[in-house]
């Protein structure tokens, strides 16, 4: 995984506090921007959220979780 320069979501630049991603009570830490699995872009924590779908450990940014409809509560991540 190559790390993005900045989210490509929000434009923002990497920093400490937008690279935990938490996934249920468990948080994800990161020292570089993480890809959506779907459609690939580089995204910080406020716009990538932690799923489990198919893996148990699926990135996908807002704009592709909304394609699969809305999740359990407790389920989503972020």
């Amino acid at each position: 995984m190559h790390p993005s320069p900045m989210c490509q979501s929000c434009r923002r630049p990497p920093g400490e506090g937008i690279l935990s991603y938490r996934k249920g009570a468990d948080v994800v830490r990161n020292e570089s921007m993480l890809q959506c699995d779907v459609c690939e872009r580089y995204a910080c924590a406020e716009c990538l959220q932690v799923y489990d779908i198919f893996s148990g450990y699926d990135f996908l940014c807002h704009e592709c979780a909304r394609g699969f409809g809305p999740l359990l509560p407790g389920r989503r991540g972020h």
